[in-house]
């Protein structure tokens, strides 16, 4: 499958906490200098988000920024068609995972989107912007809808990686517990995602990326009804994902 997907749990990336993954992002381009479409739906096309951004991608790494805002008259089909077609890599951003995937669906932007990965181009995102690659995620949309009591929930998301994901599982206290009890009831395996550090998935290969010294991703799976977490420290070389996936087989 063509794909090539960065992937970050988290992290401030218009501070530069992110900075030396989202170099790693740029260079899949090969381009001196690409052009970069940056997609804050889940954010609702918050301003400030932008220019965070342009602070780190434009300014720091030399790319062009355009901005997909999908709460305005970049809805029209037509024109995020054209801005993807512009595009030599996409980022998305965080915020309310289940609320973004609703709007592409609701433009049409899912299916476009699709053809951008399968295209070969690079895509990227963080948080919301990274867990909406994966078969499933661990997202915290019930507390955008306050729903009492309850901080994450599964999430269906687009299934270009078959993979469970969770993002902050060192950023946020509960996380990793919540995710761990999630996967009893998920087939295959998930990977939890700290902040500043990342899975990217190239074709049927990925590795582990760190902006960090002590983020990681965490492999969590349910075997024989217990869950089993182990840790998978940053790697530069590519592995199979399909040994990865094989891990909840016993």
């Amino acid at each position: 499958m063509t794909r090539n997907i960065i992937a970050i749990g988290g992290g401030d990336v218009g501070g530069g906490g992110t900075l030396s993954i989202d170099r790693r992002f740029v260079c899949q381009a090969d381009l001196d200098r690409p052009k970069l479409l940056f997609i804050p739906t889940a954010a609702m096309d918050s301003e400030d988000y932008v220019a965070a951004i342009e602070a780190t991608y434009r300014d720091r790494l030399a790319c062009d920024v355009d901005v997909l805002r999908l709460y305005s008259a970049d809805s029209w089909l037509p024109t995020i068609v054209s801005k993807l077609e512009w595009a030599d890599l996409i980022y998305v951003g965080g915020g309310n995972t289940k609320a973004m995937l609703e709007k592409w669906q609701s433009v049409g932007l899912d299916r476009e989107i699709r053809k951008f990965v399968a295209s070969g181009k690079p895509v990227a995102g963080l948080s919301a912007g990274a867990i909406c690659w994966f078969r499933v995620g661990n997202s915290d949309w019930p507390q955008y809808e306050n729903i009492p009591g309850v901080l994450t929930a599964r999430l269906d998301c687009l299934g270009i990686i078959d993979l469970v994901a969770c993002p902050h599982t060192k950023g946020e206290s509960f996380r990793l517990q919540e995710f761990s009890q999630m996967m009893l009831a998920e087939t295959g395996v998930g990977i939890g995602l700290d902040d500043c550090c990342a899975i990217q998935v190239r074709d049927d290969e990925y590795r582990i990326l760190s902006s960090a010294p002590d983020s990681k991703a965490h492999l969590i799976f349910s075997l024989n009804g217990e869950i089993v977490h182990e840790i998978l420290e940053p790697h530069d070389d590519y592995r199979s994902i399909r040994e990865l996936q094989s891990r909840a087989d016993g």
